[in-house]
């Protein structure tokens, strides 16, 4: 139906398995650079009054823009127009999904041909992506076994693509795939977590004396973020308490089948149920419905489980599960712990509503989108 549809062969999950995974140490450097550079772009610097942004449309051009230079590089995640295209792919691929859907199945192909701006948009990416794919190949016959590529995914990408004689345009449209995979989601589930924090004002403190003493210690690197278990735990509760969406891992029965005495008749639609996953008293006990930044502190200290932020398990399946498991949480894991320890050190921070309280959600389908209009105040913290 899409460009979407057209990448079947998935060569973009072995470079963010393989490569994306392995230097992640390395890439904290890059994502905390290009995290100051946004800040200065986007907000004020240096300012002691305090002023406001509209939260969730400034985190997702921030989030873009950082993980692009992780994927594209520093030159290109700092284009404008690029970013903008990256955003707006996102939500035309969403938004032609929930047209198309509206029409009878045998005219969609054509409705599709159409009406979508997809393969508008793949062309326009393709003009700021191939000089870039242009470059790579020239300096690789150049330089031969001496060539050193820049370590981005679309370098390790267009490796893959090549062993696998793919051409440029498969490469494009699976740079595509990743930003639609990893710029909204790592967005609303940020958002849903700055939300969280300002609304328990009371563990802004506790969280930023240890970003403080880790960094004084470590500085911004892995081991300082590693090392950050308590804004862990935070970011971790956040997603178990506010769901980015109710079911997960939708799956067509192809035949008839029974599982656990149930009959589930070929045709019918099943999927896992994240509400009770996330909130079932066997697992999280009595206070299942109410927020604890330090509870996944509190069940590593109890039980001797291990729940860090990427964990996939059947009770924490916000990234998926077992072999469908998002790769790259772990990079967006990482990319989250960075943010809100650069927003947490060097602003004060507060919502802006009456009595400071959560701006509500907006359930659209089955997705909890966090709001949309609601603003945040900041300022630069005087003592950093």
């Amino acid at each position: 139906m899409t460009a979407t549809a057209e990448a079947r062969d998935n060569i973009q999950i072995p470079p963010i398995k393989g490569q994306l995974t392995r230097l992640l140490d390395e890439l904290v450097p890059e994502v905390h650079d290009e995290i100051k550079a946004a800040f200065d772009d986007e907000f004020p610097s240096g300012e002691e009054e305090w002023c406001s942004f509209v939260a969730l449309p400034s985190i997702i051009k921030m989030v873009a823009r950082i993980s692009n230079r992780v994927l594209v590089g520093q030159s290109l995640c700092r284009n404008p127009e690029y970013i903008t295209g990256c955003i707006n792919y996102a939500l035309e691929v969403f938004s032609m999904a929930y047209i198309i859907s509206a029409f009878p199945e045998p005219i969609r192909p054509f409705v599709n041909r159409i009406i979508s701006p997809i393969p508008r948009r793949i062309r326009s990416m393709t003009t700021f992506l191939q000089p870039l794919l242009d470059e790579r190949r020239t300096k690789k016959g150049d330089k031969g076994d001496d060539y050193q590529p820049q370590a981005i995914f679309l370098n390790w990408l267009a490796d893959t693509a090549e062993q696998r004689e793919k051409d440029d345009r498969e490469v494009v449209l699976r740079t595509m795939l990743v930003n639609f995979g990893s710029i909204h989601t790592t967005s609303m589930t940020f958002t849903h977590a700055l939300f969280s924090v300002l609304s328990h004002p009371q563990y802004i403190a506790p969280l930023r004396e240890e970003i403080e003493l880790c960094i004084q210690e470590d500085g911004w690197t892995k081991p300082a973020i590693d090392r950050m278990r308590l804004l862990d735990s935070f970011l971790k509760e956040s997603q178990r308490f506010d769901l980015m969406t109710i079911l997960i891992g939708n799956r067509l029965a192809v035949e008839d089948c029974t599982i656990s005495g149930t009959v589930i008749p070929k045709g019918t639609m099943v999927a896992a149920n994240m509400v009770d996953a996330h909130f079932h008293p066997s697992m999280w006990g009595e206070t299942a419905d109410e927020f604890d930044p330090y509870r996944f502190i509190k069940l590593e200290e109890e039980t001797g489980k291990v729940i860090k932020l990427p964990t996939s398990t059947l009770y924490t399946m916000t990234f998926g599960y077992g072999r469908h498991a998002c790769p790259g949480r772990f990079f967006a894991g990482q990319e989250m712990k960075l943010l809100m320890a650069y927003f947490l050190h060097h602003y004060d921070l507060k919502l802006e509503t009456k009595h400071g309280e959560r701006p509500n959600n907006f359930w659209f389908g089955m997705g909890n989108v966090p709001n949309r209009s609601a603003k945040v105040l900041m300022r630069k913290r005087k003592e950093v």
